[in-house]
């Protein structure tokens, strides 16, 4: 477990201030991870293939996709996983006053 002490010279309480913060980012990183997987099911729909099923086979196999494709669909499955995590992580912080 990890700690971080915050001080400000005002004497008002920056609780308020931090959850606020973090519920904003935890809001864009929910955001980001909608599109993401927006752009994974065009790919599911182009290719009529889950992003499962397309991780586990080599592109080649799959008609009409590009080495192109395959880094764009395993790039944004991989974005959307560390958006995952990090959303996660997230998720976990206490806010201990």
């Amino acid at each position: 477990m990890s700690q971080l002490i915050l001080v400000s010279p005002h004497e008002k309480s920056i609780e308020a201030i931090v959850v606020a913060a973090l519920e904003a980012e935890k809001k864009e990183i929910l955001t980001a991870i909608l599109k993401t997987e927006a752009k994974l099911f065009l790919f599911e729909k182009r290719f009529n293939l889950s992003t499962a099923d397309f991780l586990a086979k080599a592109y080649q196999e799959i008609a009409q996709a590009t080495e192109m494709d395959a880094i764009e669909w395993s790039g944004e499955y991989e974005t959307v996983k560390r958006l995952e995590e990090r959303l996660s992580r997230l998720q976990e912080i206490r806010i201990c006053t």
